[in-house]
């Protein structure tokens, strides 16, 4: 903070430098430091932003600083009792000092890139790395340059901000993993910026951190629901089948068709989680989402009518099919086949969960006509009792269910010579 001090005093033209935190000493020429006019606002604008940013309980240096620099040039501007010549002025001075710290700045980072040793040029999977590739990413820390793949390192963030144990947001700051420091902020912004530049697509985590100042409480407390869908995302469609298949399992069990599926102990498991991890995706979200949104109860009706579609689809989805073999009416071997067939989770279609009501007016004279879901409700504006209510047979009902499909083939030839093959479905030693 000191160098922003000493610039926006050399831009005023005090010659005897002080600080705030200086210790108190009464120099020899005390009328030398008597500031008034212009001078003595920014002197006192300079003592505020020191203050501030003492008494600012943040962590984080860049946002403490950043906000008792605007925050005390806010309340200079608000002040009605300065002149907009003098508030314009100080606005100006207060610019212009900021475009020179963004310039030495950026001065020291040239200087920091040229002067510093690369101590890192491979990726994590210990591919070389070239400093001047697009997706290149230069981390200069401590005396040191480290190339990242831009790639790698919102991997690195998001797994970072994305901690999740138990779906519960519990974000981590984000840190280099050759030496665990923390990312700054300003690296951080660097990092957005440089995805900006690129053209990539910024993930969603990462922009909501964004968004935030980089702040890990204000993230938690505004971007919850997004943090617990995307560690549920990741979970689902991540992890090993090894410790989702008792997940689908479950799942399948709980389910009042597909419990009558018989999934035999010689199915594939990593197939098993394989199809089922779409489905799995919304299970979890009915279970550990945010209770009592719109979110937890379309997930539950997808689930359960994505379901109910699999299972009309296959009855005979897991089970094990002997396949006999003969010749000359004689079995000459046997054959074991699971049922696989199956149709996939983003091809089965499913009716809209709330069908509103429409409503028509058609007005004939006297006559009132209100037409709701294809019936004609006659109201007659006259003394009769009278009313009429007409059926609109035209529009069918067509059902959207699709066909049971047999699984259970039978194959038969009345000649001796060739094979005959028969399928015949297995229920014993399978698992439900």
């Amino acid at each position: 903070m000191n160098t922003f001090f000493n610039i926006l005093q050399t831009l005023i033209g005090i010659s005897h430098k002080r600080y705030p935190d200086d210790p108190f000493v009464i120099p020899e020429n005390f009328e030398n430091y008597v500031y008034t006019g212009e001078q003595g606002h920014i002197t006192c604008l300079i003592n505020t932003i020191f203050y501030k940013a003492k008494d600012n309980k943040k962590s984080n240096i860049f946002v403490k600083n950043a906000s008792a620099k605007f925050g005390s040039l806010n309340s200079i501007l608000e002040n009605t009792f300065y002149k907009n010549e003098l508030k314009e002025r100080i606005f100006d001075i207060f610019s212009l000092a900021q475009k020179h710290y963004h310039s030495f700045s950026r001065l020291q980072h040239i200087y920091r890139l040229k002067k510093n040793p690369y101590v890192v040029t491979n990726d994590l999977m210990l591919n070389p790395i070239q400093p001047n590739d697009k997706l290149t990413f230069i981390l200069v820390e401590k005396k040191s340059n480290f190339l990242f793949n831009i790639n790698e390192l919102i991997n690195i963030i998001e797994t970072s901000i994305g901690n999740s144990p138990n779906f519960f947001s519990d974000p981590l700051s984000p840190s280099n993993p050759y030496n665990n420091q923390e990312f700054t902020n300003a690296t951080l912004y660097n990092i957005y910026f440089k995805m900006k530049q690129i053209g990539r697509v910024i993930p969603l985590l990462f922009h909501c951190f964004f968004l935030e100042n980089f702040d890990k409480d204000t993230f938690v407390d505004e971007h919850e629901p997004i943090i617990r869908e995307c560690a549920i995302k990741k979970y689902v469609f991540n992890s090993p089948h090894t410790i989702l298949y008792n997940s689908v399992i479950s799942m399948l069990r709980h389910n009042q068709y597909t419990r009558k599926l018989t999934i035999h102990k010689n199915f594939p498991k990593d197939l098993l989680v394989d199809i089922f991890r779409p489905f799995l995706f919304h299970d979890y979200i009915s279970n550990y989402y945010i209770k009592g949104t719109s979110k937890v109860y379309n997930s539950r009706h997808i689930l359960g009518v994505k379901l109910k579609k699999f299972y009309e689809f296959n009855p005979a989805f897991g089970r094990e099919i002997i396949k006999i073999i003969k010749r000359n009416r004689k079995i000459i071997r046997q054959e074991h086949v699971i049922n696989t067939k199956h149709i996939s989770f983003y091809n089965i279609n499913i009716k809209p969960s709330i069908q509103t009501n429409e409503f028509i007016f058609l007005t004939n004279n006297s006559t009132i006509n209100i037409l709701v879901n294809n019936t004609i409700f006659n109201d007659v504006n006259n003394d009769s009792d009278e009313s009429t209510v007409i059926n609109d047979n035209n529009v069918n009902d067509e059902d959207d269910d699709l066909d049971i499909l047999n699984a259970t083939t039978i194959y038969d030839h009345n000649d001796d010579e060739s094979e005959t093959e028969t399928e015949i479905e297995e229920e014993t030693d399978s698992v439900s």
